[in-house]
């Protein structure tokens, strides 16, 4: 009888001591908390290996542990990072019948010198029938002015051999050259230097096909990378290479640990306790939990205010926005729905910037159904994505017009996206072959309009863009079928591969226009990004040439073409971008960054700024644990030389 009623009122008792003690924990968590950041993520990291990783979760943990040789400023200057300075000039060749030739054509060039001041041209050599220039800055227009001048007097260059399949002969070889000096006071997490055989080992590790690093295309022009010394790295480009210096904010792995892994053991020995130089070092993961990093006290700009970050993963918004409500985590990326309520209320601080970011329905192009671009129009044409904006994000997001966003400068605003159209989209339907079979669904040759629609768990927008699509193409006769997977699952058996139907996604963009790696017909293997498989010769050359061009102008001009071809295409439906809001109690952490000046700091509460509000992470503090240093007023800093984006 005893035991009976001790299990009768034990249990309850106890499940009343369990709520109150995690109620007491949740509330009181930021009473006790120690010197520490709590970041939730709605994704489980795919690797913490930078050249192999894809996903926005893995860079962002990454991005705390490494560093590449640039970096972007708080305004979007390219700066230093692991070099203190660099340069980029260009050896432009030009091939004669013999000696004699090159010869008199050099001289005959620095007769015309004095008439063409603007020309860069800081040098000339002949070795044999080769006439070599040496160009202060990059690119093809200056060469070609100067090959125009010698044909005009009948100094006649041969051509060169095409370099690659389907190319044309060339006029002359134009090589840009990227130079490095390498900070000397940058020591890996384990102790060791880093030197420029980091760097040379990072550029053949993602050149490895056994790697398979997503970040390869960004490399396929380097002709040759020299170390002249431990603190010095020379880049030799094939050709003109715009987006070149961008690449080379690619995190640097350590040498000394990876060289003499074979890759396929990586996954084992590095990519879930990895070593870099960054301002955090790896501490653990335990998978579907939490990652921790903590502050390396070593690092080369000081060490951090915090001691630890915590990523904990969390698996839906729900559970993301309770942990926030409940100071379980620091900062929460707001669902659209919850924005308005949280604008006007004083305990919390809001960041929001329009998003440089866009989702989409990626059609998988290997599929016969969706080879027709007539279907292609149709379906964004049964789509109502103005609706999608208003209910899904509760307007706070604008509609995509394909491959860039309004934030960047090469972005095209006259590429006009397609309207709701349903009546328009069954007319496509109709002359594409697909009638309306008995039961209302479209029917070609005796095949279902049918297919399966992939998501990910844990995205409740992702979701409801499924659900909504669903709903919209059965009003035109097409049936989808909603498949949710959790993301790394997501990501392994069905967008790595390419086995898949349609897929809900979105791109997080950088501020570069080199979009080579998404949209060229070569970067459609497993493991790639352009996993939709698209084709189209004339993108293939405008991403070609815009990987060559430095001019501005030009860069703008050929970036609205590209983006008004592809979204012609319809490879995905564009469907918005939205603006982004994180919400962090008021209060919580300030900002002390380094000043201009040697010694100096600039005190401030957290803000915006052009890249984002997170961007001097490692320098955030909490009050109540303040950094002990000199504090002064002054409005920017630079670490390093700088170089504008073009």
């Amino acid at each position: 009888m005893r035991s009976i009623r001790l299990f009768l009122y034990g249990i309850p008792a106890l499940l009343v001591l369990i709520l109150g003690a995690a109620f007491v924990n949740a509330t009181f968590l930021s009473v006790t908390k120690k010197n520490e950041m709590s970041i939730g993520t709605l994704g489980e990291p795919s690797t913490l290996n930078p050249i192999q990783q894809a996903d926005s979760a893995a860079s962002e943990i990454a991005g705390m542990m490494f560093n590449g040789l640039l970096k972007y400023s708080r305004d979007l200057e390219i700066i230093g990072d692991l070099a203190t300075t660099w340069s980029l000039s260009q050896e432009t060749t030009f091939r004669f019948q013999n000696n004699e030739e090159a010869v008199k054509s050099r001289d005959f060039l620095k007769s015309l010198f004095p008439t063409y001041p603007a020309w860069p041209v800081t040098g000339m050599d002949v070795e044999g029938d080769l006439l070599i220039l040496h160009l202060s800055q990059a690119g093809l227009h200056d060469s070609e002015q100067i090959f125009k001048s010698l044909w005009d007097f009948n100094y006649n260059p041969l051509p060169f051999p095409a370099q690659e399949k389907g190319e044309k002969p060339r006029l002359f070889l134009a090589e840009p050259i990227l130079k490095f000096t390498l900070r000397h006071d940058v020591r890996w997490h384990d102790g060791a230097p880093f030197t420029a055989a980091d760097v040379a080992f990072t550029y053949h590790a993602i050149m490895d096909e056994r790697v398979a690093s997503p970040r390869r295309s960004d490399f396929e022009l380097v002709s040759s990378l020299t170390i002249p010394s431990p603190y010095e790295v020379i880049v030799r480009y094939k050709k003109p290479f715009s987006p070149a210096l961008a690449s080379w904010m690619q995190s640097i792995l350590p040498a000394h640990l990876l060289e003499k892994v074979d890759p396929a053991k990586w996954p084992e020995v590095y990519n879930r306790h990895p070593i870099g130089t960054g301002p955090f070092k790896f501490s653990s993961w335990k998978t579907n939990e939490q990652i921790r990093l903590v502050k390396n006290p070593d690092y080369f700009l000081g060490s951090p205010w915090l001691d630890s970050i915590v990523f904990r993963v969390l698996p839906d918004p729900l559970t993301l926005q309770l942990a926030f409500e409940t100071k379980q985590v620091d900062f929460w990326g707001v669902q659209p729905w919850a924005v308005k309520g949280l604008e006007n209320d004083p305990r919390y601080d809001l960041f929001s910037a329009p998003g440089n970011m866009y989702n989409y329905i990626g059609w998988n192009l290997r599929r016969p159904m969706f080879q027709d671009l007539r279907v292609r129009q149709a379906l964004a044409k049964a789509v109502n994505v103005p609706q999608m904006i208003k209910y899904i994000i509760y307007g706070r997001g604008v509609q995509s017009n394909g491959i860039y966003t309004p934030q960047v400068w090469f972005y095209d605003p006259k590429v006009r996206p397609l309207s709701y159209d349903p009546a328009a989209a069954r007319a496509l339907l109709d002359q594409a072959g697909w009638k309306p079979g008995p039961d209302g669904i479209r029917v070609k040759d005796g095949k279902r309009l049918s297919f399966t629609l992939l998501a990910n768990n844990g995205n409740e927008v992702r979701r409801d863009i499924a659900t909504l699509v669903q709903d919209d193409l059965k009003q035109v006769g097409i049936e989808v079928k909603v498949e949710i997977y959790e993301w790394a699952v997501l990501l392994k058996r069905f967008v790595n591969k390419g086995e898949f139907d349609a897929i809900v996604l979105g791109w997080g963009l950088g501020y570069d226009f080199d979009q080579y790696a998404i949209w060229d017909s070569s970067q459609t293997h497993p493991e790639e990004l352009n996993f939709v498989g698209y084709s189209n010769p004339k993108v293939d050359r405008l991403l070609s040439d815009l990987r060559q061009e430095y001019s501005r102008s030009e860069i703008i001009r050929m970036a609205g073409e590209l983006q008004q071809t592809i979204y012609d295409d319809q490879p995905y439906l564009f469907l918005f971008v939205p603006e982004g809001t994180s919400v962090m109690w008021k209060g919580t952490y300030r900002i002390r960054r380094p000043g201009p000046h040697p010694g100096e700091w600039i005190d401030s509460p957290v803000t915006m700024t052009k890249a984002g509000w997170s961007y001097d992470m490692e320098w955030f503090y909490r009050p109540e644990y303040p950094p002990k240093v000199k504090t002064v007023k002054s409005s920017s800093v630079s670490i390093g030389s700088k170089a504008s984006a073009p």
